[in-house]
């Protein structure tokens, strides 16, 4: 089974290097954050964003680089091309968009930005992902939907291929019947209903798409034995699980993981 580590939530930046470096040389598939750029409360701190992305990118040689999930209502088209493009080359292919989107009110009513509702917001994915496919040509793109606009836009360079697309859908169910006809991945909470019914989903579209999960392991919820819930998801046709691990031993959570990957 694949793992990907969120190094999150902390802001301790030299754990979150030594964990990445680890995570790379040991084998794990993936690493990145939480992409909340509101806190919640002071003391809630952590690092996100697309430079801490970056940094890690220069960090590392082989792990993937998977922001678990960027808010898309956070973002103009423009900068997600501009930003996935970059970061897409300067890790040389190893960025994948995890993208959602959006689902907590507060991160909107902190910086005074309206919240739609669930229809409009899965719309302006589904149109910002068709969008970013076709600006990652390299090629000026024409575009008059409902809620993304583009005229003759550009962004080069194109990334050496297009990012992997992963939908964060989270325990919707709406939200996983939009999801997997545009997706390459679909990550969901860790619910077995939802599991089984997005692997039905993917085999009756014929094509491939990936079931990740995402397991909230940080802090004090290390589970008693992580071997045996690893197996239980890869059994139910999870191909990867995101497993959020930020805690005061977070390296040596990194190679206790690492030793379950494959």
């Amino acid at each position: 089974m694949r793992i990907a580590a969120l190094l999150t939530p902390t802001p301790d930046w030299s754990a979150i290097v030594a964990s990445a470096r680890l995570a790379d040389e040991r084998g794990l598939d993936a690493v990145g954050f939480w992409d909340h750029y509101h806190s919640g409360q002071p003391d809630w701190a952590y690092v996100a964003g697309w430079s801490a992305l970056g940094a890690i990118a220069a960090h590392t040689s082989r792990v993937k680089l998977l922001p678990m999930v960027l808010n898309n209502l956070h973002y103009e088209p423009g900068v997600l091309a501009k930003e996935s493009s970059v970061l897409a080359g300067l890790s040389e292919g190893r960025f994948e968009l995890g993208i959602g989107a959006g689902d907590w009110p507060d991160s909107f009513n902190a910086w005074g930005r309206p919240f739609p509702g669930v229809e409009d917001r899965l719309d302006r994915l589904v149109e910002t992902i068709g969008a970013l496919r076709r600006l990652w040509t390299g090629e000026p793109v024409d575009l008059d939907g409902r809620h993304v606009q583009l005229r003759q836009a550009i962004c080069t360079p194109a990334p050496p291929l297009p990012p992997r697309i992963v939908i964060g859908v989270g325990g919707s169910p709406r939200t996983l019947q939009r999801a997997v006809p545009i997706a390459d991945e679909v990550n969901l909470y860790a619910d077995a209903a939802l599991v089984e019914e997005a692997v039905r989903l993917v085999a009756e579209l014929g094509r491939p798409v990936a079931v990740s999960v995402f397991l909230s392991w940080e802090w004090d919820r290390w589970p008693a034995d992580p071997v045996a819930e690893l197996e239980t998801w890869r059994r139910r046709g999870v191909d990867r699980v995101c497993v959020s691990l930020a805690g005061p031993d977070m390296p040596e959570r990194i190679a206790r993981l690492a030793g379950q990957s494959g």
